[in-house]
């Protein structure tokens, strides 16, 4: 679970947030370490969260709306220069469906959501190599300058995308990593778009 959610909701329910100097005596954990992973959206650790809840005696994310997503632990999309598909196992993960909102403010369906790992670094600082990433497969018409998943020439990848007319250019946020280009009639599936700013 996100760091900065728990927080949230340890706030609704107690009226306050612990400081870091008192969440880092109950949890064992160094305030630096968890000022950097709520600086960084991280997560909290399942002891952390249950140190705190039984500290304060109140069960902070027992009413949280958990739901399950399609994961699919070996497919990854590569950050770099493709990753072909070999198995396409699948499992079930709850998260919260509070992540499961649009640019706009709208929920999205968790019946076209699927989640999958990222392989390589060229997606950073977004993206890096091993994060769970949930694709909106019901988002997919191509926008500019909007990340979506999608195989080309049988790989899987995870590129910003812009529409050059015939042509569309697949960009890593990684500026050592240079663009290529898809040209009309190549062999090009949108999977969907990656729910921005989540990261699993």
């Amino acid at each position: 679970m996100k760091i900065n959610i728990f927080l949230e909701d340890f706030k609704k329910k107690k009226g306050f947030k612990p400081t870091l100097k008192v969440l880092s005596e109950i949890t064992g954990t160094s305030a630096s370490a968890l000022s950097n992973r709520i600086f960084n959206d991280g997560n909290i650790k399942q002891i952390e969260q249950e140190r705190i809840e039984d500290f304060y005696g109140i069960d902070v994310t027992g009413n949280n709306d958990c739901i399950p997503l399609t994961y699919r632990p070996d497919v990854y999309l590569s950050a770099g220069y493709g990753v072909e598909v070999l198995d396409e196992h699948k499992e079930i993960m709850m998260i919260d469906s509070r992540l499961l909102i649009s640019d706009h403010g709208n929920k999205i369906n968790p019946k076209n959501c699927e989640i999958v790992r990222v392989s390589g670094n060229s997606m950073s600082p977004e993206y890096k190599h091993g994060d769970r990433v949930i694709i909106d497969k019901g988002d997919v018409e191509l926008l500019d300058g909007h990340i979506f998943a999608f195989r080309y020439k049988e790989c899987c990848y995870v590129k910003e995308l812009n529409l050059l007319g015939d042509r569309i250019k697949c960009i890593s946020l990684n500026k050592e990593y240079d663009p290529f280009y898809i040209e009309k009639g190549e062999q090009f599936t949108v999977l969907g778009r990656i729910i921005p700013r989540v990261r699993l």
